[in-house]
């Protein structure tokens, strides 16, 4: 029987194992975010001890399964050591100094090893789309020495449809659809309004991205792997709030398990929503693999959510920032899609990069000299998590859901006044209808207040808050923003409501009169501190994990930070808007010379969308003209 799913804490023998293991890895290996980056892939030497018998208790992943538990086990290892331990490997007979493991487990978790030279781990294997072994390496991470392999483990189904993932597109009658599989010709999406009645057929778009893509190691070098095909479907046609059902794959591969999903809601202040939303939330191993990891909270996070979902009837999910830490590795971002799977092929998934995804030396992000994406430079993300972004490496979009206004920026790109970004935000801003979206929330993921000690030049918290203030505050409170959120301080904060670092408080109405600022950068990683005397403007700060929930009318919007440990509630706070807010604000709003493109395409769409929203995408807030521009180039 596979193990339970994970608490979040660390178990007795993992602890252990990371005191072992770090006995054997240099203090600069242990400066990483991703566990694989411990391993000094380069050095491995290919040394078989003929005495050691690695076994495994099946040799195949079964057509139909996204992942299934394997027993490894081993004999005849002389001196055993508590530096010994065991890989998952790729590409039988390849060249082990050329690709990282996809995951490990020291060997001494079993003490039959210590003892006897024996013993045995169960491991979670998912569909890589790939064969696979088992290898048993001895001489720690640094130095590792492979002294046995076990049979290859071949998966039938490398085109299993795996990955479900569903997008919003600007356009609330769609719903964009996404899969990955090894390389399947024909993909299509089949959906209908039951599960019986799969009735609408979709064609699927494919992209992928190669390691010459890649802008640097590891992502060009050892973390790469064939990520396969990336594959969506954009539905349309589609009635608010409906129920649909949907399987994906192809006629000679097989199809997927039906999953449903609810039609965005109507747009306006009438409707009532639910969203959860995280930054930094990462990965964790159900098998206890991975020892060293530092984001295991992220499994309560994630199943919390999922619950929320599943129980609560919350309908979106945002993230932003620091999506994976794949940092890349190909295999990691597996992971952490797997992970995801059973949440966001329900519900929208909302993302935004952060440095882990996109900042690499010269490569045109807004930083100079910042490592952060392990090579990737936006492209693994952009691939796979396909937004209605203005275009390629252009990750800033909007979008309406109910009675919210959610704009997505990208703190990883110029957002100085004078960048395409910039005038983008400011654009958006004067466009929305306040009458249509009373609440604006703007996301992000370095955040533009925050309690840190970080004052480094270049990418340090307070260096960057600094530069978004300069750019944004102004028009945050002349636009009359809400709430703001933000990540990659890995803590939960948040300000009163806030003018140029004064705290403004709330009207006799109860109306918060500017921006309340969030950090919700607390969904996995391990959590930062915060400044040693945090300013007054700071009314709450705790430091553990968990996400956020939003519950919104057209009058009020509700927000619970939530913690991951038991789904309590660690901070409550309430917004209110009195009933007409957005019709006063409409006939009072700022005035800008001339109309932006914008403004000028919301004033058509506001005029089209009095009783229904009109059917394909259109104008710069579409998913098809930058989805698709995206996968021509």
């Amino acid at each position: 029987m596979a193990p339970s799913m994970a608490t979040g804490m660390a178990s007795i023998a993992t602890l252990a194992a990371v005191c072992y293991l770090r006995l054997f890895v240099s203090t600069a290996e242990q400066e990483t975010h991703n566990p694989l980056e411990r391993i000094n892939v380069a050095s491995v030497v290919f040394q078989v001890d003929n005495a050691i018998q690695l076994t495994v208790n099946s040799t195949s992943l079964p057509a139909g399964q996204s992942h299934a538990w394997f027993e490894v086990a081993w004999t005849g290892v002389s001196h055993p050591s508590y530096a010994d331990w065991i890989g998952l490997v790729f590409l039988a007979g390849a060249n082990f100094t050329e690709i990282a493991p996809a995951k490990y487990k020291i060997a001494a978790l079993d003490k039959g090893h210590i003892i006897r030279g024996e013993g045995k781990l169960s491991f979670r294997l998912i569909n890589y789309r790939k064969a696979m072994q088992f290898a048993l390496f001895r001489g720690g991470m640094m130095k590792p020495v492979l002294a046995a392999l076990s049979p290859v483990i071949q998966v039938q189904n490398p085109n299993e449809p795996l990955q479900r993932h569903l997008a919003l597109t600007g356009d609330n009658t769609q719903m964009l659809v996404q899969w990955v599989t090894h390389n399947s010709s024909k993909p299509i999406a089949k959906w209908g309004p039951a599960p019986d009645q799969l009735t609408s057929t979709t064609p699927a778009t494919s992209i992928s991205y190669s390691r010459e893509e890649m802008c640097g190691p590891p992502a060009a070098t050892i973390g790469y792997s064939d990520p396969g095909l990336f594959h969506s479907a954009l539905l349309t046609g589609l009635e608010p709030e409906q129920q649909y059902y949907y399987s994906v794959g192809d006629e000679r591969w097989g199809f997927s398990p039906v999953a449903s999903f609810r039609a965005a809601p109507p747009v306006g202040p009438l409707t009532h929503v639910k969203v959860v939303a995280v930054a930094d939330l990462g990965q964790g191993e159900l098998d206890g693999s991975m020892e060293q990891s530092e984001m295991v909270p992220s499994l309560n996070t994630t199943a919390l959510m999922l619950k929320d979902i599943k129980e609560q009837g919350y309908q979106l999910l945002v993230h932003n920032g620091d999506i994976s830490y794949a940092r890349g590795y190909v295999t990691q971002w597996d992971n952490f899609m797997h992970q995801l799977e059973p949440l966001i092929s329900q519900v929208p998934y909302m993302a935004s990069p952060g440095n882990h995804e996109r900042d690499w030396p010269n490569s045109g992000d807004r930083f100079v000299d910042v490592y952060d994406s392990g090579g990737e430079c936006g492209i693994a993300f952009e691939r796979r998590v396909q937004m209605p972004q203005a275009g390629p490496d252009k990750p800033w979009y909007s979008f309406d859901f109910g009675p919210i206004h959610f704009l997505q920026y990208s703190t990883e790109h110029a957002f100085n006044p004078g960048s395409e970004q910039h005038a983008w935000v400011l654009s958006d801003l004067a466009a929305v209808n306040r009458s249509r979206t009373p609440w604006v929330v703007v996301g992000g993921h370095r955040p533009i207040y925050i309690s840190s000690n970080n004052i480094m030049p270049g990418d340090g918290d307070q260096p960057v808050a600094a530069a978004l203030r300069e750019a944004f505050e102004d028009a945050f409170i002349k636009y009359k923003v809400d709430l703001t959120l933000h990540g990659h301080h890995h803590s939960y904060q948040r300000t009163c409501p806030i003018h140029k670092g004064l705290c403004m408080g709330f009207d006799q109405q109860g109306s918060a009169g500017r921006p309340v600022h969030l950090v919700i950068g607390n969904a996995g990683y391990m959590i930062d501190p915060p400044g040693l005397f945090p300013a007054p403007i700071w009314k709450v700060i705790k430091l553990w994990w968990g996400y956020l929930r939003m519950d919104a009318t057209g009058t009020e919007l509700k927000c619970e930070a939530i913690s991951d440990m038991d789904g309590s509630v660690m901070d409550s706070f309430t917004l209110n808007k009195p009933a007409g807010w957005g019709d006063k604000y409409m006939q009072q709003r700022p005035q800008d010379s001339g109309q932006s493109a914008i403004q000028q395409e919301r004033l058509q769409e506001d005029q089209h969308q009095q009783q229904q929203q009109p059917n394909g995408c259109s104008g710069q807030r579409s998913c098809s003209g930058g989805r698709q521009k995206m996968v021509a180039e």
